[in-house]
């Protein structure tokens, strides 16, 4: 794998290493590099390279770039979110360990608990757009803003409790005290881990940061560490991601002495483009070193110029003159910064664009299942073997088995191989998309002997993967049918232009930004600009617009409409950064 000098002193540094990386550096290169690396040193059978990665499609990149350089072995790497990663490695495992487990329970679906904590807000009279924070510290409290936000969070509690269920979060504070009250658990990971590199670290919240620590401090013989991060693109500190410096970190990972690595250099973007997202952030200094970072490429601001009824005819009249620029579709992206207004917009672009291809992860059949066993034979199944998918679904079928076998189900002598062999030995005459995936997941239940009536949690996650596909297809109607055809579309590389928020595309990169809903209000949040300081609210919204910015290579549209009205009928206005821009625009 090439690497600037700037990497390459990063990724063969002896020590721990932080790494401060600006838009398209090249961190995820060096922390790719860094697990290749790490995988290569290992010398035990049951030794392994951890990723904690913030989303589940950060850890499938990472995964899928490794396989483009080394042959890809699933049993020396274990990569995801910090969630699977409790979850897999120490809540199953260990459960019993705690009271309030030890007589079993269930993992809650998000489409579950979204629901619950919906109905919940609307019966106490609080609005949509209202916060309830489910997070615990490290002494297992949860704060909310107010007392009806604290009423919502302890009555979804209650009711997860009566379903013998617990979140995400509250996976987190689990293994935190497992953790405490075991120290053994954290000393085994140890052994097992070798090497733990952190993806966004400025995204990680404190109860996360206590666990891995953990893991560090009981570790008799230390783990290498390799944590990556840019502050300048902390945009979950709503949420609780928290920043921490470098003193910081070498405080929380006692006895690490991580060392500083800082790259500046950037290999995505026009110097242009560089130049202009710096000013959000005031990062002046950056260097392009793309191929064309002498292009001049597009910077064009629509301010208050197009009306929100109007917007998709514009967008949509970009995209065909970026098109007939020669810009592929899977080269261009439509970002927002929230989700509200992105369902409808995608329909009028389908409507208007027939002929187009887009990838709009909310109005996909699977949308929201990235947990779900049942999604990862769907993938296999949907998927053509192919060589340059064949490495890709061996992983898939390993973390098939590892799974059955984590459920005691007869796979033990079952191999990647001969999973595949059966999946694609699956055949039928039906073309409808749900009809097709049910009789192909009973063929495998039957193929494979599992014993769905005696494991709930399997049971339950078939019931839901259905539940929740007809879901999204009832809300996306008119924009695909349900048929094996389409359903294989979503599967396929480079599906087209890629609709979604910023925190969706953060981390990746197009020839062709497109942003749209720059209003203030929406970037940021008005939850943040009218229960924050201003300087809390003037640093969130230039965190979004950097982020915004720098996912364009060449081409970025920046578009504030007019026609949106607040809840009190006002007229949204323009992001204010935006206007203070002083700017030569296209």
């Amino acid at each position: 794998m090439e690497l600037s000098k700037e990497q390459s002193a990063a990724v063969h540094f002896e020590g721990n290493v932080y790494v401060t990386a600006c838009p398209g550096s090249g961190k995820t290169r060096a922390l790719t590099a860094r697990l290749s690396l790490g995988m290569s040193q290992l010398y035990g059978k049951s030794e392994k390279v951890l990723a904690v990665t913030y989303t589940n499609r950060a850890a499938e990149e990472i995964k899928s770039r490794i396989e483009q350089f080394v042959v890809f072995d699933s049993k020396k790497i274990w990569a995801g979110t910090i969630h699977s990663f409790a979850l897999d490695w120490i809540i199953r495992p260990y459960a019993g360990y705690l009271p309030i487990l030890n007589n079993g329970f269930e993992i809650a679906d998000e489409y579950e608990t979204r629901k619950i904590i919906a109905d919940l807000k609307q019966e106490k009279g609080l609005g949509f757009f209202q916060e309830i924070n489910t997070s615990f510290d490290r002494a297992g409290n949860v704060a909310n803003s107010n007392r009806l936000a604290r009423e919502v969070e302890q009555e979804y509690r209650q009711h997860l409790q009566a379903r013998k269920q617990i979140d995400f979060d509250q996976a987190l504070y689990f293994t935190y005290q497992l953790l405490e009250l075991r120290p053994e658990i954290a000393e085994t990971l140890g052994t097992i881990f070798r090497l733990v590199c952190i993806d966004e670290v400025q995204d990680t919240q404190d109860l996360q940061y206590a666990i891995l620590s953990k893991i560090y401090k009981y570790s008799k013989i230390k783990p290498k560490l390799f944590i990556v991060g840019d502050v300048n693109q902390a945009i979950y500190d709503g949420i609780g991601g928290l920043s921490k410096s470098l003193l910081e970190l070498n405080v929380e990972f006692e006895g690490s002495n991580l060392n500083h690595f800082k790259f500046s250099d950037n290999y995505r973007s026009t110097q242009r483009v560089v130049d202009y997202f710096s000013f959000f952030r005031n990062t002046h200094g950056i260097t392009a070193k793309a191929d064309y970072s002498k292009s001049a490429g597009v910077i064009q601001f629509l301010n208050q110029s197009i009306h929100k009824d109007q917007l998709a005819d514009e967008i949509a009249s970009i995209i065909k003159k970026e098109l007939n620029n020669g810009v592929s579709e899977n080269e261009i992206c439509i970002v927002a910064p929230q989700w509200a207004p992105i369902r409808s917009l995608t329909r009028k672009l389908i409507s208007l664009l027939p002929n187009v291809k887009f990838d709009a992860p909310s109005s996909s059949p699977f949308y929201g299942q990235h947990d779900n066993f049942w999604l990862i034979v769907a993938k296999i199944v949907l998927t053509i073997p192919s060589g340059s998918l064949y490495s890709t679904r061996i992983r898939w079928a390993n973390e098939i088995i590892t799974r059955l076998g984590d459920s005691y189900h007869k796979t033990s002598d079952l191999t990647a191989k001969q999973l595949l062999k059966i999946l694609n030995s699956f055949s039928s005459e039906t073309i409808v998309g749900t009809d097709y995936l049910c009789e192909c997941f009973n063929y495998l239940i039957e193929q494979l002997d599992i014993e769905l009536e005696v494991d709930s949690s399997l049971h339950e996650a078939h019931g839901l993967f259905f539940e929740k596909a007809q879901r999204n297809i009832e809300l996306n109607e008119d924009q695909y049918r349900n048929e094996v055809n389409v359903f294989r579309s979503f599967f396929k590389e480079s599906t087209g232009i890629v609709i979604n928020t910023c925190h969706g595309v953060k981390g990746e990169e197009y020839e062709t930004v497109i942003a749209f809903g720059m209003l203030k209000g929406f970037i940021p949040h008005w939850d943040i600009i009218i229960n924050q300081t201003a300087q809390k609210a003037r640093s969130s919204e230039s965190k979004l617009l950097y982020v915004i910015a720098s996912r364009a290579k060449k081409n970025l549209y920046i578009i504030a409409e007019n026609g949106r009205q607040t809840r009190t009928r006002n007229p949204y206005e323009t992001s204010q950064m935006l206007l203070q821009y002083n700017y030569q625009y296209d």
